[in-house]
């Protein structure tokens, strides 16, 4: 068993004092390869989370507009300031918002939020909205 199965942590310790120390030769490079791959899915989990939800909460507002409380309004601005902060930190990950079928997927798990926080149905079977200039856009709300 490889230092890289049993303790991760010191693993990468011991693989950035590798990099450090410019030892090339001794690299673990294909575990190296899997976990800068990892930390990539990681980040586009994170986006994909904090833009579903914010569609649920949205959804959730447009059809239930009783829900549309102080609360409500500040998980929304909590959320678009997460997606903000996401896309500073890793700019290639707006490549993704232009992904349609990246966008499907999201907008799906959206739905089935809102209908389990709603109890509705027949929402859109897609996004009648424009990520960039409504969804993220700090003052829009749905009508």
């Amino acid at each position: 068993m490889s230092a890289y199965d049993e303790d991760l942590a010191a693993w990468a310790t011991e693989q950035a004092q590798l990099l450090r120390d410019r030892q090339f030769a001794q690299l673990d490079t294909e575990h190296i390869a899997e976990e800068l791959e990892a930390v990539a899915r990681s980040e586009r989990r994170a986006l994909a989370t904090c833009i579903s939800g914010l569609l649920a909460q949205l959804l959730a507002g447009q059809y239930q507009p009783e829900r549309r409380s102080a609360v409500w309004h500040a998980t929304i601005r909590a959320q678009r300031r997460e997606i903000r902060h996401l896309l500073s930190e890793s700019p290639s990950l707006a490549a993704k918002l232009q992904e349609p079928r990246w966008l499907d997927v999201l907008w799906s798990g959206a739905v089935a939020e809102a209908v389990t926080e709603t109890g509705l149905d027949g929402f859109p079977a897609t996004c009648p909205w424009s990520i960039a200039k409504e969804v993220l856009a700090d003052e829009w709300l749905p009508t």
